[in-house]
Formats: C-alpha cells, sequence, structure tokens
C-alpha cells in the first residue's frame, strides 16, 4: 500500500490573521473596482447580468478542477493555488485590455462585441483561484479570531472599493490598473498567509485522499462536506450573497457605496468590528437585516428627512450580509474533512446568491415593462425584504435549517411541573455515551481501522503505553506504529490533542 507523505502543519497566528484580512480586503476591493471600470468600458446591455453568468461558469469550472485535484495521492495547495492564480492574473490582464482596445469598434461591428464579452469572461476568472485561497487561510485561525478577520477584510474591502472608486472611478484605465495592484497584494498575501510569517514555501501534502491539505486547527472536529454545508447552510449563504448581486444590478442610478459618507461609516464599522472582541455571526447577520429593512421600509420617511438615507442603509446591510456569507464559506472550509473542495464549493454557492439577486432586478424591469427602472427597483425591493422575513421565520422554525450560529431555543419548562424522577444510567450507559460514541464518531470520520479504534479509545482515556500493551495484548511497536497512523490520518501532534477532539465531539 502507498504511504503518503505527511502533511506540513501550518498553524494560524497573528500575522496569518493580518495576512487573511489583508487578502480579502484586497480581492474584494480589486475584483469590485474592477468590475465597475469594465463595465463602464464595455457599454454592454445588461453589462452586469452578464458578468454574473460569467462569474457562475468560472466558479463551476474551478469546483470541478479542485475536486478533481483534491482526490490525488498527493496535493500541494500551495502549488496549486500558486498556478491557478497566475492563469488567472494573466486571463485578467488580457480580458481588461481586450474591452478597452475593442470599445471604440465594439458599437459598430458584431465581432467587436463578441471580443468584449470574451474579455469581460477572462476578467473573471481570476476570481475563483484568489478567492478560494484566502478562504483556506481563514481555515487556518483560531476559532475566536475568525469572525473578526471577516469582518475587518469583508468592511475593509467596501471601504476600499469605496475610497478608490470615488478617486480613479472616472480616470478610465487608471482604474483597471489599480485594481490590478489590489490582486496582486491579494495574491501576495494569501501566499504569505499559508506559508506562515516569513512566507516559507511550505509543500502541504495530504495524509489521504480524503484530506486535501494539512489546513487543520487543533480540537476542530472535521465532518465531510456533506454534513457541513447542509440544506440550511446553503439557503442562508444564497439569501446573504443575493443583497450584493441586488443591489448592484447595472440597473440603479448611484452606487450607494461610493460616496464620502458611505465611506465613513464602512470605516467606523471597521473600527467596532477590530474593537469588539465578542463579536459573532449573529450579531452581524441581525444588524444586515435591520439595516435593509429599514432602508427598504422606511425610504419615503427617511428620503423626506435625510435625502439619501435609505441608500446609505441598504448598502451597509449588503455590506454586512458580505460578512456574514463570507464567514459561513470560512466555517465549511474549516469544518470540512475535504477543505478545498468545501471552499470552493461554499464559494460558488455565493456567486449562485449573487446572479439571483440581479435577476430579481431584471426580472422586475421584465415583468413591468411600462414601469420606470426606480418603480421597478422599487417593487423588487419590497420582494426582497419580504423574502427575508420569511427566511428569517423558516429558520426560526425549522431547527433542521438553521445554520452554525443559529442554536435552537429551548423552552423552559412549567414552575409548577413536578420533576419526574429519572432514573439513573448503568456504568455501560456512561461509559458508551461518554467514550464510546464520541470515539466513534471520529474514528467514522477519519477512517480509522478497528485496530487503530481501540487505539484511539484508550488514548482518548488517558492511559499510557504499559496499559495498552496489556490491554490490546500486542507489542509496543506495534502501539507506537497504531499510534503513528492515528496522528497523522487526524492531523494532531499529542494524545492531549486526541483528548480535546473527543471532547469537542462529545459537546
Amino acid at each position: 500500500m502507498a504511504m503518503h507523505a505527511e502533511p506540513a502543519i501550518v498553524t494560524g497566528g497573528k500575522h496569518t490573521m493580518l495576512f487573511a484580512a489583508l487578502g480579502l480586503a484586497c480581492m474584494f476591493g480589486g475584483i469590485w473596482l474592477a468590475d465597475a471600470e469594465v463595465f463602464g468600458a464595455s457599454g454592454l446591455d445588461g453589462a452586469t447580468l452578464i458578468m454574473r453568468i460569467c462569474s457562475l461558469v468560472v466558479y463551476v469550472v474551478f469546483f470541478l478542477i479542485a475536486r478533481w485535484y483534491a482526490r490525488r495521492e498527493e496535493t500541494d495547495l500551495r502549488w496549486f493555488f500558486g498556478v491557478s492564480s497566475v492563469i488567472g492574473m494573466a486571463c485578467f490582464a488580457l480580458g481588461s485590455a481586450i474591452v478597452f482596445a475593442c470599445v471604440p469598434h465594439s458599437a459598430s461591428s458584431p465581432a467587436y462585441q463578441s471580443a468584449v464579452l470574451a474579455g469581460l469572461f477572462l476578467t473573471k476568472v481570476i476570481g475563483g483561484p484568489v478567492s478560494v485561497s484566502i478562504t483556506c487561510i481563514f481555515a487556518l485561525l483560531d476559532r475566536t479570531a475568525v469572525m473578526r478577520s471577516c469582518a475587518l477584510g469583508m468592511l475593509g474591502a467596501f471601504a476600499l472599493y469605496s475610497l478608490f472608486t470615488q478617486f480613479v472611478g472616472a480616470e478610465g484605465s487608471w482604474g483597471i490598473v489599480v485594481a490590478g495592484g489590489l490582486l496582486t497584494c491579494s495574491l501576495i498575501f494569501g501566499m504569505l498567509g499559508l506559508g506562515g510569517p516569513a512566507g516559507r514555501l511550505v509543500r502541504m501534502r495530504s495524509a489521504s485522499p480524503r484530506v486535501p491539505s494539512a489546513l487543520v486547527v487543533p480540537g476542530v472536529v472535521k465532518r465531510p462536506v456533506r454534513k457541513v454545508i447542509t440544506p440550511g447552510f446553503v439557503i442562508v449563504v444564497i439569501f446573504s450573497a443575493m443583497m450584493l448581486g441586488f443591489l448592484r444590478n447595472g440597473l440603479a442610478g448611484d452606487d450607494p457605496h461610493a460616496n464620502p459618507v458611505a465611506f465613513a461609516m464602512l470605516v467606523a464599522l471597521v473600527v467596532v468590528a477590530a474593537l469588539w472582541k465578542g463579536l459573532r455571526t449573529e450579531h452581524v447577520f441581525y444588524a444586515a437585516l435591520l439595516c435593509t429593512a429599514v432602508g427598504v421600509l422606511l425610504q419615503p420617511s427617511l428620503d423626506v428627512l435625510l435625502p439619501g438615507a435609505s441608500d446609505l442603509a441598504g448598502g451597509l446591510g449588503t455590506a454586512l450580509f458580505e460578512v456574514v456569507m463570507w464567514s459561513l464559506v470560512v466555517w465549511a472550509a474549516r469544518n470540512s474533512t475535504e477543505t478545498l473542495v468545501a471552499a470552493a464549493g461554499a464559494r460558488l454557492i455565493a456567486v449562485v446568491g449573487h446572479l439571483l439577486g440581479t435577476v430579481m432586478v431584471v426580472g422586475a424591469t421584465l415583468l413591468m415593462p411600462e414601469a420606470s427602472a426606480e418603480e421597478a427597483l422599487r417593487a423588487s425591493e419590497l420582494v426582497m425584504v419580504l423574502v427575508y422575513m420569511i427566511l428569517l421565520v423558516v429558520l426560526l422554525k425549522f431547527p433542521t435549517l438553521q445554520v452554525p450560529f443559529m442554536s435552537q431555543v429551548i423552552p423552559p419548562s412549567a414552575p409548577d411541573a413536578a420533576p419526574e424522577p429519572l432514573e439513573a444510567p448503568s456504568a455501560a450507559e456512561v461509559d458508551r455515551r461518554y467514550w464510546v460514541e464520541p470515539c466513534n464518531a471520529v474514528a467514522d470520520t477519519y477512517q480509522l481501522t478497528l485496530r487503530e479504534r481501540e487505539v484511539l479509545e484508550l488514548l482518548a482515556r488517558g492511559r499510557d503505553m504499559p496499559f495498552m500493551e496489556e490491554q490490546l495484548v500486542v507489542s509496543r511497536n506495534t502501539i507506537k506504529m497504531h499510534i503513528r497512523h492515528i496522528y497523522t490520518k487526524l492531523d494532531v501532534h499529542s494524545k492531549q490533542d486526541i483528548i480535546d477532539m473527543v471532547e469537542q465531539m462529545r459537546t
């Protein structure tokens, strides 16, 4: 049987947190700025919808490539992301050049219009590799650092986009140059994040064909992709991402993020995220829902008192929903045995949400041909808020669809109800619930052999080597071999790591 190379362990410390947040901010800031520049230069009708479709195609292809690569016997994520990112940047540069070169002639020739469409597609190729690589960096972080890093990175991306749109948005090719610079910085931060503080060239090889990378945080119980990307996860990610596609539909007049007030508010949110150590995903989710509802339902009153306030509220709600979306994508990658596949799949789901948000606005204009663009947008806004309210009710009503940050509330028992006598469980029942079941769950997740399961349970109980020899009636060398295999498959380094992992599964 072929032996797999032992994976290189890359842990997420303060440097990784910094590189992850900076990489996320530069990535989306660059992508959004490039989209605005390319769309403005192309002059195509429905350019935004075309872009959403191109992005979906790119992410579907990248997901299939990532899934194929993850099934290989040995994988090297740095090589994979390095090669795919270089190809993506080359396509971005080529596509931008094609668009800006063909625009003066596109109105007079269908061939030039086809070239512009091809260039538009090429500019979107970079999105897949760079976003999935940044997701994998976030998967390295400790649980307490993930949410703050997501908020800092995503809100920072909106702030960068707002800043550069106001200064270089009308400067033609300079905007695309700045966007390319931001994307290049994002790639650099990505390589630094995967290689540690000094950006070491670490070859990360899989310990098993089912685990395509060594991006493992001690104490996190990994699960198969199908148990991480659940129906509830898909629903919330899609609806969180819909708001960005809805707001940036290409039909609305002004960009709600491209003004000084929006920039100041985004900077304020970045400061709040940096200072709020207890920030959690549900806080951002409910704040996003509140901002969106206020911006839509109170639009007439707000615009009378403060012109543009409703657009500002909607823009802030969009930014916060993107934070929620990204935190869920990271959660999927961090908790899956197949980090690369989970990251690519979760990003694909988010892109579907962006497309549906734009389709909702375009569909409203088609269903209301006699209405103006503003009236159609207003009608679709009301539908969007209704959909979000229904989503919230469904998630609260059906616990099986709830996402990780929405736990079911257990109703308190009636105060006058007499407590029923509880039968004390037997020692065998306690042993089964406390040790056997959680150890079997870990063993099933990582596909341990029968003997490795026995050794795992003894390690979780804190047993030493002489006890294992006597209990299992095997030699010390055999015990050492099984322990080494368990450490490799579970990607842990000590008995305490195994104890923590079983405890996590138990809770």
